[in-house]
């Protein structure tokens, strides 16, 4: 008994005529009852009697066609299921992030979800050196990151989604807040930054740019997190440089950010992905990506 076997006994039940079944079906008449007296062999009961002029249903035939009518439902359902899956129009897409990127992966999100509502998507938002982590091991379909994250090599592609720029990050009531930024005034102040094994790309960034203006700042603590750094900043524990983009998705209340003018101090975002992408919700993803950015 297989599920074609039972639409072809559907079709007969519910017409009482081979010739209509057979039509409905897309067979021919012999077909039709060809397939049904194997049916009835299987089953070892007699699910229609046949006259010269009628045909009708056996009591073995009503016992098994409502049984018939779920089987074959579940089976097309099912088969839907996973024809939409492999099309990519079903199934999760996995995304890892910073926190800086939010805004960019909120516009994503929703261009997506606009287009694909049934595929959901799982976020997780990292730090710098769990981001990097998370490119290595393989775990998500996409990565929204900074530029240098992205390992070299040929594993990675990625397209460039916003830029961002550096700040120094005073306390709001600062005497140098509302002040033009000027790194020789920042000499006796106390930095806080975010640690070079925690957060490499961001105190590499950091690093570049003080020694590019001569400047060696006080660091008199380190967090692990950016977002520890801007809390600590707030409650006036000293002063520190971080992305700009982190006083619109933390804490920045007590906060005042001023840009660090120049080239070296913008950052550039991508979202990345492994170029042997076997997921197909992911591969629509991608489609949304680059009509965002390309």
């Amino acid at each position: 008994m297989d599920i074609t076997q039972l639409k072809y006994f559907i079709a007969l039940a519910q017409t009482l005529n081979f010739s209509e079944a057979a039509r409905r079906c897309g067979i021919t008449q012999p077909s039709m009852s060809h397939n049904i007296g194997e049916l009835e062999k299987q089953l070892g009961a007699p699910l229609f009697l046949r006259s010269k002029k009628n045909v009708s249903i056996t009591e073995a035939g009503r016992e098994l066609l409502p049984s018939a009518l779920e089987m074959v439902d579940i089976a097309e359902k099912a088969a839907f299921r996973i024809h939409q899956m492999e099309l990519g129009k079903t199934g999760s897409v996995t995304i890892s992030a910073l926190t800086t990127s939010s805004a960019v992966l909120s516009k994503c999100l929703k261009a997506f979800s606009q287009k694909y509502p049934d595929i959901l998507t799982d976020i997780t938002f990292t730090s710098g050196r769990s981001e990097v982590l998370a490119m290595n091991e393989a775990k998500f379909d996409f990565h929204f990151a900074v530029q240098e994250m992205v390992p070299a090599g040929e594993s990675f592609d990625s397209l460039a989604s916003h830029v961002d720029h550096l700040c120094v990050a005073f306390p709001a009531d600062h005497p140098l807040a509302g002040e033009p930024l000027d790194f020789s005034r920042l000499s006796g102040e106390r930095f806080i930054a975010v640690s070079e094994s925690d957060g490499p790309a961001l105190y590499n960034e950091i690093r570049r740019v003080c020694e590019a203006r001569n400047f060696t700042p006080n660091v008199v603590c380190q967090y692990d997190r950016a977002e520890a750094v801007l809390l600590s900043v707030g409650a006036g524990t000293g002063i520190a440089i971080v992305p700009e983009a982190l006083g619109s998705v933390f804490y920045a209340q007590n906060v005042k950010l001023v840009r660090i003018p120049g080239s070296d101090a913008i950052r550039t975002y991508v979202v990345a992905w492994r170029r042997n992408m076997g997921n197909p919700a992911a591969r629509l993803f991608l489609e949304v990506i680059r009509e965002l950015f390309e």
